[in-house]
């Protein structure tokens, strides 16, 4: 549950910072068009991200006392999306400058 918080977190981060940085020519936009107002808004972005890690976890709860081990895999199945979208916003990060220069030639 502690990583699932922290994924969250780095989330929110790795995206403001390619959102300010602008994937090199302003190229970095909002993929969820259920986010795209959010994003911009680092705070409101932080706390609605964190509300949906809070629900998760006090679902994944109750699930596991009425079935073991069934909150721990739903704690694990909401890791995914955030894993990849940070490992996804780390990679344009790094990256998003020499990118666009190989494609712009």
């Amino acid at each position: 549950m502690i990583f699932l918080t922290f994924l969250v977190i780095f989330d929110v981060l790795s995206t403001t910072l390619l959102l300010w940085k602008g994937a090199g020519a302003g190229a970095a936009t909002e993929a969820n068009p259920f986010m795209a107002y959010i994003v911009h808004q680092p705070f409101l972005h932080l706390g609605v991200k964190l509300m949906f890690a809070l629900f998760t976890i006090l679902v994944a709860n109750v699930m596991e006392r009425n079935y073991p081990g069934l909150g721990t895999r739903i704690v694990q199945v909401a890791c995914i999306p955030y894993m990849l979208a940070f490992t996804v916003n780390l990679f344009w990060l790094m990256y998003s400058d020499k990118l666009l220069i190989i494609a712009h030639g």
